[in-house]
């Protein structure tokens, strides 16, 4: 039967079908062999293995039997048929031993020892009907012989067993060989009961959160709830009305509320001075109204604006009145009129009235705006010689010392007049003090000591001591003298230098130096910088005594030492517990099981809840990885924890502890009860039947076969016939799995169960086959304009500039690295910073000095000299009395009209500045529908219209026009918004204003009429010289500040910009000018130097000329009186040489004929016409004869002419 090929293929797919069928297998029937023992190697027939002889005849020799064996497994048989079909599976092993051998403990004895040694294994896709037929066959392969499988013995057992670890023993005895082994059932996994037909597989995902029980049932994992473990437990105390959860304890807020526990409602976009108890109202608080509660109606009281004892009045939100008392005019009764008539000048000052209010002048010895302020005359240090000054009312005395008198102590005493002197010849004044001239033996200043006598001479407890010529005093410590009448003061030269204090002591001084000087005289001056204090990298800046560090973005402090503490604009948690400070910001970018730490620069960190890991904190670590559990445990990873669910017949938190399934005594009717692993087994009697030996009915019921199976029953066992598409022994197992192909992406998880299949997605993607990435990005969780780029589960915010943080919500702060100069105020703005110059500076940084200048008046308002204030979309300074704006035409400003509904909560709904209000307008192009009624903002004064012929969609252009078209993502227009609200954007730019500080800048917008969803924008710089610089610098700079990221949804909308304007401007017209002027000025130049050298050669030629005639002979005589028809005959000679005989034509000569015939005169003249130097006859000169060089002038003169004339 094995020899048909046709056959061979058949039983080579129905092997393949059957290695498919066990890979789906929902148990194992396992027989384990313990020996075999053959001790004749004869066959079942009585023939030898080996030989060809009976073993009836003798030994059948040494060569054993090659044994194999073939299990059979079928349905319990009452009659056992061994030809029939093998109904629940059948093996064959390969050869396993000789004649007699033996399988202890699951190995062979002897060597090639093997795990699964004598192990034949069966796996079945049914409920286990607990009642069975195995038949085991010992066969022998003996390739010497024409038959290839002759049977040794063959073992038929049958009976019941429950799936479990315990196993049945079975011994066969014959008289040819014996055979032991050993039975037992077991579950696969996710597989339970007693038949091995419960399914249950613990998941955590879309579909359930749950784990199985011994028994098979599902139990929820912590947090979870209802039938399939997916409703989700929310955060105790969550609003059930207002909040809800995806994962256990958290509390999602509904549109419109927040908080822990979202039981706070979400007050109108822009509330100030508002609450709410529904979403988006703003209810106003005491003394605060308008539509954002931003309106103060209490002006008075809240800012106390009138001065001078002006009286305020409150007349609409943030408006208010002041009655000003009389003598004081002005917004805020800050102007002064006639002030001087209740003499505000003191102590005598004359008063004088100015456009400013009153000045005083003060008389001698009292200043101050009031004169009240009395002149310090001690300030100059007038008392000389150590004298002390007191001040006086307009005027000083000094205390002088003893020998000093007179208004500044400069006159000195005469102490001789009081007779100060003692025994002494005379007193002699001198400049600050005296001297007496002693009598011998008597001395001392007042001549009062005697010099021979110890007794009293030593002062200051100075010892005395008799010598040889009179006395000697010992001085203590800081004395000094013969006396020790001097104490030794070494302050008294004043050695400390640059202002240090000077302290005696008894032996030298000590020098208490000012900040910024060391030394022992204070003489070295410290550089504060010198070793560099600042740290982290920074610049050391010395200042008198001190230093300034300019610090990098990073570091602020004195010293550049502290990071900067991003969170001081924002709420955030600290934690200082151990180690450095950690700033954590309330932010949603780590998820719900991270934290966000602030790093320098606005950069940040997650530090992730113990069990999470990855960036974003995002990613669960897997605490099954090391497989914890035991004997088939199913590990269930948890939050940096794991729990082990035990399969049926094991329990302990690792799986290892063994469950006794007979303390229960399950069997009734005298059964007895077998334990089995997660199983028993009852041996019923008297013909009981049932699991509980309780029945002695039929084995099929209506819910023995599942999915439409037909049940046979067979006395002991049943049997249930599939409908198509399914298997098992109860028909509970599909057989396609449309799951084989892979349908799901990006590592999903596939369920399949008949023609349908179902994708368990994992975190971040979603779709039918998690083929869609789930946008993070939705709802938008960047702040102030950041741009969201969305990720695998999670996102990233890039921020706009001037703002940092995970999620865009930081304020960068500009002032902390201290841009303004000392003594300014830096105000924080978005992307840049104010300074707030003190009196005499300006600039951006209050940098450049300026000195104090007149303050300026304008718009009723007084502004010092320096300051800077923005007027509508322009900026204005006061520079000594004058304002400075640029000239951007502003228009009218769009504003929505007090009748229309509120604005949707994401906009920013434009508003009339005080004194204004909005009013209607009847041409307001609508740009991203619906429109609301939009206005424009009232003016005092009607506006001046405009005439231009650079307007939008006009194809004009010029030096002053340019076009610039805006494309923009329509999508992303804010709803309402209007052609005339890009305009005002732009218009409202800073590097608008910057461009318009000299020219007028005028901007026009309107609908493009050639590209859809495009704004066309006219841009007009006219200038007076008609210089086109202006407006292509202009078209530059908008261009690149649309290109920067912008806090204005409307801006960030463009996506595309193109720019018109001329590409050449036209030359200006100063180069043929300019041309004219070097001409004329060569022309000039060769003219003056021709009629020099003219003049000076004829000069020449005369003086030659008067010395010829004086040494001529006298024979010449009778020729001077014919001179002039000599020199005619010259200038024909001359001709003759310098021409050719075809061009000899001279003025005066009436042809050919008569040249040669004075040929022979002219050449006996010639010597004396023209001497030295070969000369040259040129046509037109009829006077004058011409020698190489003057030639030669001449010719690069005309040269000059020709050149310059081109």
């Amino acid at each position: 039967m094995w020899t048909d090929p046709g056959k061979l293929r058949r039983v080579s797919l129905v092997c393949l079908l059957l290695t498919l069928w066990v890979s789906q297998a929902t148990g194992y029937f396992e027989l384990q062999l313990i020996s075999v023992e053959n001790p004749n190697g004869q066959l079942l027939n009585g023939d030898c293995c080996d030989a060809e002889k009976s073993a009836a005849e003798g030994h059948c020799g040494a060569d054993e039997c090659d044994t194999y064996f073939r299990v059979c497994l079928k349905e319990y048989q009452t009659e056992v048929t061994t030809n029939g079909p093998c109904t629940y599976g059948s093996e064959t092993t390969k050869v396993i031993g000789g004649n007699t051998f033996q399988f202890k403990g699951g190995q062979k004895t002897g060597q090639n020892r093997n795990n699964d040694a004598g192990k034949i294994t069966i796996p079945f896709q049914f409920s286990w009907p607990r009642a069975y037929t195995v038949i085991v066959e010992a066969w022998d392969r003996d390739n010497g012989t024409h038959n290839d499988e002759l049977l040794i013995e063959r073992s038929i057992y049958k009976g019941m067993i429950n799936p479990g670890e315990d196993k049945q023993p079975v011994e066969y005895k014959s008289s040819v060989a014996s055979i032991e082994y050993t039975i037992r059932v077991r579950c696969d996994e996710h597989y339970y009961g007693s038949k091995c037909n419960k399914v249950c597989r613990p998941r955590d995902d879309y579909f359930g959160h749950y784990v199985c029980d011994q028994f098979g049932n599902r139990d929820c994992m912590e947090g979870w709830t209802g039938p399939d473990c997916k409703i989700a437990i929310c955060k105790q105390g969550c609003s059930p009305s207002h909040g809800t959860c995806n994962s256990p304890g958290e509390c999602k807020c509904n549109y419109g509320w927040q908080g822990p526990l979202c039981d706070e409602c979400l007050p109108y976009p822009g509330c100030v001075h508002g609450t709410c108890t529904e979403p988006w109202q703003c209810t106003c608080e005491k003394n605060w109204g308008g539509l954002l509660c931003d309106k103060d109606l209490n002006y008075c009281g809240t800012n106390r604006p009138c001065k001078n004892g002006g009286t305020c009045m409150n007349t609409e939100p943030d408006e208010y009145n002041c009655a000003c008392p009389d003598g004081y005019s002005g917004k805020n009764c800050e102007i002064a009129e006639h002030a001087c008539v209740s003499n505000p000048c003191a102590n005598g000052g004359t008063c004088h009235e100015v456009p400013s209010g009153f000045e005083c002048h003060c008389p001698a010895g009292w200043s101050g705006p009031t004169c009240a302020k009395d002149t310090d005359e001690c300030a100059s240090s007038p008392c000389a010689q150590g004298g002390t000054c007191i001040d006086m009312e307009n005027g000083f005395e000094c205390l002088c010392p003893p020998q000093w008198t007179g208004k500044t102590c400069q006159i000195d005493v005469n102490e001789c007049a009081g007779k100060p002197c003692l025994n002494a010849y005379s007193c002699k004044n001198l400049i600050g003090g005296y001297h007496c001239a002693c009598f011998r033996g008597w001395v001392g200043q007042n001549c009062d000591v005697n010099m021979n006598s110890c007794h009293g001479q030593c002062q200051n407890g100075g010892t005395c001591k008799d010598v040889s010529r009179g006395y000697q005093c010992v001085c203590q410590p800081g004395f000094v003298g013969r006396h020790c009448e001097v104490q030794r003061n070494r302050c008294s030269s004043s050695p400390c230098k640059n202002g240090g204090r000077c302290h005696a002591l008894l032996d030298g001084f000590m020098c208490e130096c000012l900040q910024g000087f060391t030394g022992n005289t204070c003489e070295v001056q410290n550089d504060p910088c010198s070793p560099n204090p600042c740290q982290n990298k920074a610049q050391c800046h010395g200042r008198s005594g001190d230093f300034y560090c300019s610090c990098p973005d990073d570091y602020e402090g004195k010293t550049c030492s502290e990071l900067k503490d991003h969170c001081k604009t924002n709420h955030c948690q600290g934690n200082a517990a151990s180690g450095p400070k950690v700033w954590h910001i309330s932010s949603n970018v780590c998820g719900p099981h991270g934290r966000c730490i602030s790093l320098p620069a606005g950069n940040f960190s997650c530090s992730c809840d113990p069990g999470f890991t990855s960036t974003y904190c995002h990613e669960n670590i897997n605490d099954c990885a090391s497989s914890p559990c035991k004997n088939g445990g199913t590990c269930i990873d948890g939050i940096n924890s794991f729990k082990c669910f035990c399969p049926d017949g094991w329990n302990g938190s690792l799986c290892d502890v063994d469950v006794n399934e007979c303390s229960r005594d399950p069997c009734q009717n005298g059964g007895r009860c077998v334990d089995l692993l997660n199983d028993f087994y009852c041996n019923c009697v008297d013909n009981w039947k049932g699991k509980t030996c309780h029945s002695r009915e039929s084995q099929c019921d209506s819910t023995t076969c599942s999915n439409g199976g037909t049940c046979y029953d067979h006395g002991d066992s049943f049997l249930c016939s599939c409908p198509s598409g399914w298997g098992g022994s109860t028909c509970n197992t599909a057989k396609n799995s449309t799951c084989d192909s892979g349908p799901c992406e990006n590592g999903g998880t596939c369920v399949g169960g008949g023609d349908t299949f179902t994708c368990i997605c994992k975190d971040g993607w979603k779709g039918p086959t998690c083929a869609q990435n789930v946008d993070d990005c939705n709802p938008h969780p960047c702040y102030n304009g950041g741009l969201c780029v969305d990720g695998i589960n999670w996102f990233r915010c890039e921020c706009a500039p001037g703002f940092a943080g995970p999620d865009c919500r930081i304020n960068i702060d500009e002032c902390q690295s201290s841009p303004c100069a000392d003594g300014s105020t830096c105000i924080d703005e978005i992307n840049g910073y104010r300074c707030v110059c003190p009196p005499g500076h300006t600039g951006p940084r209050c940098q450049d000095f300026i000195g104090l200048g007149k303050s300026c008046r304008h718009a009723g308002l007084q502004f010092p000299h320096g300051s800077r204030w923005e007027e509508e979309c322009n900026s204005c300074q006061c520079v000594n009395g004058n304002v400075r704006c640029s000239k951007v035409r502003c228009g009218r400003r769009p504003c929505i009209l007090p009748r229309v509904q509120p604005p949707p909560p994401d906009s920013n709904p434009p508003s009339c500045p005080g004194g204004h209000e909005c009013v209607e307008h009847q041409f307001l192009t609508c740009f991203s529908p619906p429109c609301r009624q939009w206005g424009v903002c009232s003016t005092p004064d009607p506006p001046t219209p405009l005439h231009t012929r650079c307007e939008p969609n006009s194809g004009y252009l010029d030096n002053s026009c340019a076009h610039i078209t805006l494309i923009f993502k329509k999508d992303k227009v804010p709803q309402g918004t209007t052609v005339e609200n890009i305009c005002s954007e732009l218009r409202y730019l800073p590097v608008t204003r910057t461009l318009a500080e000299e020219r007028a800048l005028l901007i026009l917008c309107d609908l493009s009429y050639s590209t859809s969803d495009a704004v066309e924008v006219a841009m007009d710089g006219r200038s007076k010289d008609g210089d086109c610089g202006l407006i292509q610098k202009a078209a530059g700079a908008i261009t690149g500040a649309l290109s920067k990221r912008h806090n204005s949804s409307v801006i960030l909308a463009v996506m595309e910009v193109k720019v018109e304007m001329l590409v050449e401007c036209p030359p200006v017209g100063y180069l043929v000018p300019v041309l004219c002027v070097v001409f004329s000025v060569l022309w000039i130049f060769c003219i003056v130097v021709c009629v020099w050298w003219t003049r000076k050669r004829k000069k020449e030629r005369e003086r030659a000329s008067r010395s010829e005639e004086t040494t001529v002979n006298n024979q010449l005589e009778p020729l001077r009186s014919n001179n002039k028809d000599n020199r005619d005959k010259d200038i024909q000679y001359e001709c003759k040489k310098l021409m050719s005989p075809s061009d000899r034509s001279c003025d005066g000569a009436e042809g050919e004929e008569d040249g040669e015939r004075e040929a022979e005169d002219d050449q006996e003249r010639a010597p004396q016409r023209c001497s030295g130097a070969p000369s040259f006859w040129i046509s037109g000169f009829n006077r004058h004869c011409w020698n190489q060089e003057e030639v030669s002038f001449w010719l690069v003169f005309i040269s000059c002419l020709q050149t310059s004339a081109w």
